[in-house]
């Protein structure tokens, strides 16, 4: 609306600037003076003053929109994580996971703050792990992968970002890939149990040199 306004007398002073470069003249008429920028039968040129140019009222900052403008930026978003990595598993290395839980581990400086609502997010291939960690070591689910787990030797990617209590994400880890391995099961049975050797009998006793025999 302002905008149009200040449009509209915009276009008012140059009309009436071009009526004053061309002279207005004025005729009697039945129902009063007629002006015109053309002269006509009867008509005289009037002079016209000097227009007065007025500037389009700027508008008020009201209490309200000072106090955003001067606020300071929300701990949340003034927040700068300097370094955030994966350490564990190692890009191009491979976990053992024959229930297919294994541990993740992060490494973040300065440490998460857990007061601003800052979590861990994960994804594995692009999908969601759906839960948020606030340990820089935590485990992955075996729900994650639901009735299906991944064949031994399949290559995996692995993304941690730090996100905040909205969900958006704050610092991202270069990703790493991954293999799952499965080790064979191997008998862990004790072994049986040895029996008990019997008893020796006692040696009879060995006769002394020289004596006599019965």
């Amino acid at each position: 609306m302002k905008f149009f306004l200040a449009m509209m007398l915009s276009v008012l002073l140059l009309q009436c600037s071009a009526l004053q470069a061309q002279g207005v003249y004025v005729t009697p008429g039945a129902n009063g003076p007629v002006f015109s920028d053309k002269p006509q039968s009867g008509a005289r040129e009037v002079s016209l003053p000097p227009l007065n140019v007025v500037a389009p009222p700027q508008p008020v900052a009201t209490p309200a929109t000072a106090a955003r403008k001067n606020e300071p930026p929300s701990p949340e978003a003034a927040f700068v994580y300097r370094a955030f990595s994966i350490v564990q598993p190692e890009n191009d290395g491979s976990v053992l996971a024959n229930t297919a839980l294994f541990e993740v581990r992060v490494a973040v400086d300065p440490p998460l703050q857990l007061g601003a609502g800052h979590a861990f997010a994960v994804r594995i291939d692009r999908r969601s792990v759906g839960q948020r960690f606030t340990a820089s070591e935590f485990m992955i689910p075996p729900e994650f992968w639901g009735d299906v787990v991944p064949p031994s030797g399949q290559s995996l990617q692995l993304d941690a970002s730090i996100v905040d209590r909205e969900g958006r994400e704050l610092k991202k880890a270069d990703p790493v890939r991954f293999f799952m391995r499965y080790a064979p099961w191997v008998n862990t049975r004790p072994p049986r149990p040895v029996p008990p050797r019997p008893p020796s009998l006692p040696r009879p006793p060995v006769p002394a040199v020289g004596a006599a025999v019965q």
